[in-house]
């Protein structure tokens, strides 16, 4: 799971419908990893070690500061944690699979469980979401929608930085969120403006 892109110009979905329309066709857990990563500009490895304390969906942010590495936590690829605001559609789905009473510690997107015999759901498949379930997933969610195949990655991170970098988010901003350690990794995004948009920053980033 702990894989970053540097080209621009591997697949990736070309409006925020796209991405809605590929998240409606996944379930669970990753399906949630996928919004994280598609909406909110998580990568694939954050997402899986994001925890519901990590979350604050009154103050509409999400601080980031690990991600699962060979299985095990570590810090986030720059070593330096970051917020990151939450667009309203991940607001909507947060909220509704939120765990009550409150649980800090639980993962947001924990891994599937098994199913008993009757039925009902039995523990859980290992201790975190694994790269299997999610491109299994995935695999079914591109033969619904006719979507054409891609890694979890160019349809989740890669797009979220296209489409926030061609709706008009500040280089500055869009660093703060992507959490690059170097500029020039965030300004291949904006070179993909032609011409330059000046949409506001909040429908950049998805709001």
């Amino acid at each position: 799971m702990n894989v970053e892109y540097h080209n621009t110009n591997r697949p990736r979905l070309t409006s925020w419908d796209e991405v809605m329309k590929l998240a409606e066709a996944l379930t669970g857990s990753v399906k949630t990893a996928y919004l994280l990563s598609a909406r909110a500009g998580l990568r694939p490895a954050e997402a899986v070690a994001l925890t519901w304390g990590d979350v604050d969906l009154e103050g509409r942010q999400i601080r980031v500061s690990k991600q699962i590495v060979s299985g095990d936590d570590g810090w986030t690829r720059s070593d330096v944690p970051r917020t990151v605001p939450i667009a309203q559609v991940l607001a909507k789905h947060l909220a509704a699979i939120r765990p009550i009473p409150r649980a800090d510690n639980a993962l947001v997107c924990p891994p599937p469980r098994r199913k008993r015999k009757n039925g009902t759901r039995g523990a859980y498949r290992g201790t975190r979401l694994g790269e299997k379930s999610i491109r299994a997933a995935l695999a079914r969610a591109f033969r619904a929608t006719g979507i054409p195949p891609a890694d979890f990655y160019d349809y989740g991170r890669h797009t979220f930085a296209s489409l926030a970098a061609l709706g008009g988010a500040p280089a500055w901003r869009l660093r703060e969120v992507l959490g690059h350690a170097d500029i020039e990794r965030t300004l291949q995004y904006l070179s993909l403006r032609d011409p330059p948009p000046t949409a506001a920053e909040p429908a950049a980033l998805g709001a």
